[in-house]
Parts: structure tokens; C-alpha cells; sequence
């Protein structure tokens, strides 16, 4: 009767530990779906994603503690991994040790196919997210793109390969040929609405290459602006917004490579920012007087959608007939421009 009872009140300690890990599991799944938060601003958006990556730690550490012999533990390693690697980007620090150390726990425990596939997978994703904020040079691309299509090779039904090769094509804008055939392979491996709709995007940003850009707006300050009137100088163009740092360096460095030419080349801005005076005191903080469109809906602007544009910074360049020549004026800025001009 005594060995009865001891089994029976372990089987019930067990179920209710199982229950209380199918609870925090769902606590750190319900966070997926984002903060929840529009920022308005710059300092908004660090904010809110800080308060954010925050409680997705806390979620974690708090499921890891509480149900070391769980399943879901591999998954938890290396979802806090990737949170811990975030929340030292917000900061501009290296990665903590942890990050490491949680790497190598999940990587002892990828002792099934299932497992072995998601760590590959991570490991691939993690070295793509280094380069989130900058460009990687053409060897690291071409890497990374060969790292890709073996993941691609090896594990030809994997849900995810659809958005990997999109979101390698986004490396290319300076080769076209190559985005292409990347995003059509993309698009015939997948029905995600949301990974068909990045697809189309950056489709339709190439299919304006080699075709004169009739873009017309009223600047900020009240110009208006025709690109056409700049016949005869290569235009930047550059899409940003001052709750992005990469937009900041982006259109800073391309700012003055422009201002280099000595009035051979011309730079317009359209902004992605909600609020007007942000957006002022940035461009006066910053002594830029070139103009800039804005009006206010950030990614659902008309000029926004009819562009494609999905990210920023995005960077392009018009020759001097105002044909669309670049998709990429952020990786060698000056030397496009030069060779737009007839240099070499």
C-alpha cells in the first residue's frame, strides 16, 4: 500500500511538473510575437527593444532553471544564446561568454537528426546575424552563400529554406544577376505570405535597374524635387530612418562622398521616420541640407511601397541620365560614383 501511494504521488509531482513546463514554454513562445510597440523614435525603439529582450531572458532563464530535463532545453539554449547576442548589439559590446558556453551545451545535445539539423541551422543564422549592421565583404558573401546551399542540399524539405535563400539574396544588390536567381529559387519554395511578400519587393527593386527612375516628391523643407533636373549628375538616393543606426553611417558616409565630387553628384533622402521633429532635429544635428521626403507612415508610405524598399539603409545611384545603376551605394560609395562619371 505504502509503494502504491509513493507511485502514485510521484506520477501526480510529475504531471504537474509537466504541466508547469508546457506553462513557461508557452510564456517564452508568446513572446515571439514581438513587443507589441510601434516606436516613434530613435531612443523609443532601443527602449522598447531592450524592455523587450529583457523579458524574453528572463522567460528563458526562468523555463532552463525550472526544467533542466525538459525537451525543449535545446531549443531554450540556443533561443537565450541569440537573446544575449542581441542585447549586446543594443549595447555595441562583443558577446558575452555565456553565449558561448550555452552554444556548447545545445551542441551536446544535438544527438538526433531533428537536433543536428537546428543547430546547423543556427549556426548558419548567427554568422548571417553578424553582419546585420554592416555589409560583409564579397569573400564573407560568397561564404556564406556556399554555406546556404549545402544547409539547402543537405536538408532539401527543410520549411525554412525559403526565407535562408531570400535573406542571403539580400547580400547581392551589388550582384544582380546572382539576387535574382536567388529570389526566384526562393519563391518556388515557399507560399509564406510574408516571405513571398520580401520576394516581390526585392524583385521589383531589380527590375527598376537599367530604367531612368522617375521619382518626384515635395521635400521636407517645401522643395520640390525632380530627379530629371539633375541631368547630367549622378544622383544618390537614400533610404533611412533616424531610429536606425546603420541608416545614420550609411547616409552620412555617402553624404560626404557626394559632396566629394564637387557638385558633380547630387543626394536626395527619403525617410521612414513617424515623427517630424525627429526627423528635423536629426538633419540639423547632422548639417544635412539635402532634401528629404517624408510623410510620416514609415513602411506603408506610397513612395516606400511603390519602391520596394523593405530595409534601410537602402542606397542607390542614378547615372547622369538618370538611369538606375546601383541598388548598393553604400560598399564603395566614391568609386561608383566615379565610374558613374566617367572615371575609371
Amino acid at each position: 500500500m505504502f509503494r502504491l501511494l509513493c507511485c502514485l504521488l510521484f506520477l501526480l509531482s510529475a504531471i504537474l511538473r509537466a504541466g508547469d513546463a508546457r506553462e513557461d514554454w508557452a510564456a517564452v513562445k508568446a513572446l515571439d510575437a514581438g513587443p507589441g510597440v510601434q516606436p516613434k523614435t530613435a531612443a523609443d525603439a532601443l527602449a522598447v527593444a531592450r524592455a523587450h529582450s529583457e523579458k524574453q531572458e528572463g522567460a528563458l532563464r526562468n523555463f532552463l532553471a525550472a526544467h533542466p530535463d525538459d525537451p525543449n532545453v535545446f531549443e531554450s539554449l540556443l533561443r537565450l544564446a541569440r537573446v544575449l547576442e542581441l542585447r549586446a548589439e543594443m549595447k555595441i559590446a562583443p558577446p558575452s561568454a555565456e553565449v558561448a558556453e550555452l552554444l556548447e551545451k545545445a551542441g551536446g545535445l544535438a544527438t538526433t537528426p531533428a537536433r543536428k539539423t537546428e543547430f546547423e541551422f543556427s549556426q548558419l543564422t548567427r554568422r548571417m546575424r553578424q553582419w546585420r549592421a554592416t555589409r560583409p565583404p564579397a569573400e564573407e558573401r560568397r561564404a556564406l552563400l556556399g554555406q546556404a546551399r549545402q544547409f539547402a542540399s543537405a536538408h532539401p524539405g527543410d520549411r525554412r529554406i525559403a526565407s535562408l535563400v531570400a535573406e542571403v539574396a539580400s547580400l547581392f544588390d551589388g550582384d544582380p544577376a546572382t539576387k535574382e536567381s536567388l529570389l526566384l529559387q526562393a519563391k518556388k519554395l515557399t507560399k509564406d505570405p510574408g516571405v513571398l511578400a520580401k520576394i516581390a519587393d526585392d524583385l521589383r527593386r531589380l527590375d527598376f535597374l537599367g530604367k531612368p527612375l522617375p521619382l518626384r516628391f515635395t521635400a521636407l523643407d517645401g522643395r520640390r524635387v525632380d530627379v530629371k533636373a539633375w541631368e547630367g549628375k549622378v544622383v544618390a538616393i537614400v533610404f533611412f530612418a533616424t531610429w536606425s543606426a546603420p541608416s545614420e553611417v550609411a547616409l552620412a558616409e555617402i553624404a560626404r562622398a557626394v559632396q566629394a565630387t564637387g557638385g558633380r553628384a547630387e543626394l536626395a533622402a527619403v525617410s521612414l521616420d513617424f515623427m517630424r521633429a525627429d526627423l528635423e532635429n536629426f538633419l540639423r544635428e547632422k548639417s544635412l541640407a539635402c532634401p528629404v521626403a517624408w510623410d510620416g507612415r514609415g513602411w506603408d508610405g506610397p513612395l516606400i511601397q511603390a519602391l520596394g524598399i523593405n530595409a534601410v539603409p537602402t542606397a542607390w545611384l542614378l547615372d547622369p541620365k538618370g538611369v538606375l545603376r546601383s541598388l548598393d551605394a553604400t560598399e564603395d560609395t566614391a568609386g561608383q560614383i566615379n565610374r558613374l562619371l566617367g572615371g575609371k
